[in-house]
């Protein structure tokens, strides 16, 4: 059996349209829920130490395999939200992991 996985998401948020993060991050919670995501934590950079244009925000779900994530991405609910994401965010990774 596969082990979970993690969704990583850290991002940049768009300083000028913080109301738009607001409404995608409420957007989006259901959208996680509704494919087995669960939040493991929620973080802001305190100080960036190293590198450029590092995350402001990091989010890390727990998913119970990888496929139910990509499942989630090709979803109505998910691809319905690509408009405010892009207003959103000015810089967005999403990752999914495993243990190393």
């Amino acid at each position: 059996m596969e082990n979970s996985v993690k969704l990583i998401i850290n991002a940049i948020p768009n300083k000028e349209n913080m109301q738009e993060v607001q409404s995608y991050l409420g957007n989006m919670m259901p959208v996680i829920s509704k494919n087995g995501g669960s939040v493991v934590n929620r973080y802001k950079t305190i100080d960036h130490l190293v590198g450029e244009n590092g995350p402001e925000m990091v989010v890390i779900f727990e998913f119970q395999n990888a496929q139910s994530i990509k499942t989630m991405m090709e979803s109505e609910g998910f691809t319905n939200l690509a408009e405010s994401r892009a207003k959103a965010f000015t810089k967005l990774n999403m990752m999914i992991c495993g243990e190393m």
